[in-house]
């Protein structure tokens, strides 16, 4: 089935500036200056290594982070129980090893000093805050990973894998094969936004298993808009993870895009193969234009989502994001590109 999907660089402009002069009176940006947080910031990628030149070095890094010091050895790492000999070799091997030395150099010249971006945490867990007085504010643990895990949590911690921002020529990135559409996202500009989805994608699970594919692209699309609540003044590109030109073909072409679910009955499908499809990783979606980024399920949630909040005012953040009725949401929110 064929469809107009526009690729006219004046339709893209035109849905630029429309988006762009859309975005006054914003009712998500509302005032936090008086809310204050105990955000706690503990430099594990600096400690780890200098515990490794004392004696009680590992007695040092248990006490000092009793929690994620062992879901570091036993999952971001995989050597196992600190405990054990082999895991403490091991432990040694990781931070003598000229590879991860070389990381952490880099690592240091964009992070060593991390009160810029402590800064943009603490504004972003004060609107937390802000929607939701009873959750906990996590503290955040930065750390280099091996190139493992860019985001971990736990109830009362968020970590960041430093390493998996440290620019999109990063050597290494090319060296372990990393596909241009990740590789081009892993910048300092995206440690924020990327540490902030993934604590509220643990806050806010994913629905249950076997959801169709309308469940999944709203729930995606309330993450979104919960970011757009948590970050009203940061691009939507840092947001989803578009380039500029990306989130524009989108927005020229989000007519065909709803269109294309609608006439192929798609909305309902439960077909893994479908909902991969569209809401996996991907440098494009198969059978789209050029042009068009992967994911686009995700993109059609948010805007969903954003027709849903605008038709329903009375609607609070809170009671967004407890609401699991992803076709009330849609017929509430009569969208319509």
């Amino acid at each position: 089935m064929k469809f107009n999907f526009s690729t006219f660089k004046t339709l893209i402009t035109f849905a630029f500036f429309v988006s762009l002069f859309s975005c006054g009176n914003n009712p998500l940006e509302v005032d936090v200056s008086d809310i204050s947080i105990p955000l706690e910031v503990k430099r594990f990628d600096q400690a780890i290594f200098t515990a490794n030149t004392k004696s009680n070095g590992t007695q040092f890094l248990k006490s000092s982070y009793p929690v994620f010091f062992n879901d570091f050895t036993n999952n971001i790492i995989s050597i196992g129980n600190i405990e054990s000999e082999e895991a403490q070799f091991h432990l040694n091997a990781f931070t003598s090893d000229p590879f991860i030395l070389e990381t952490k150099k880099k690592s240091d010249s964009l992070y060593l000093d991390f009160s810029t971006y402590q800064k943009e945490l603490e504004t972003t867990f004060k609107y937390y805050q802000y929607y939701f007085p009873k959750k906990n504010i996590p503290k955040i643990i930065t750390y280099i990973s091996g190139y493992n895990y860019a985001i971990v949590t736990s109830d009362n911690y968020l970590g960041i894998g430093l390493d998996m921002f440290l620019g999109s020529k990063h050597e290494a990135y090319t060296r372990l094969g990393l596909p241009a559409y990740k590789s081009d996202f892993m910048n300092k500009e995206n440690l924020v936004p990327g540490a902030v989805l993934g604590w509220v994608s643990t806050e806010f699970e994913a629905p249950k298993a076997n959801a169709d594919l309308l469940t999944e692209m709203v729930h995606q699309g309330k993450i979104l808009y919960l970011l757009d609540a948590l970050m009203p003044n940061t691009p939507g590109t840092l947001k989803i993870n578009y380039a500029a030109e990306e989130l524009n073909w989108c927005n020229a072409n989000s007519e065909p895009i709803w269109f294309y679910l609608i006439d192929n009955d798609l909305l309902y499908t439960k077909k893994t193969s479908t909902i991969i499809k569209f809401m996996g990783e991907s440098p494009f979606i198969q059978g789209f234009p050029e042009g068009s980024p992967g994911r686009i399920g995700h993109w059609v949630g948010w805007q969903i989502v954003k027709a849903y909040m605008k038709k329903n005012p009375e609607v609070s953040i809170s009671q967004l994001m407890t609401e699991d009725n992803a076709q009330n949401i849609l017929q509430k929110s009569k969208y319509k590109p």
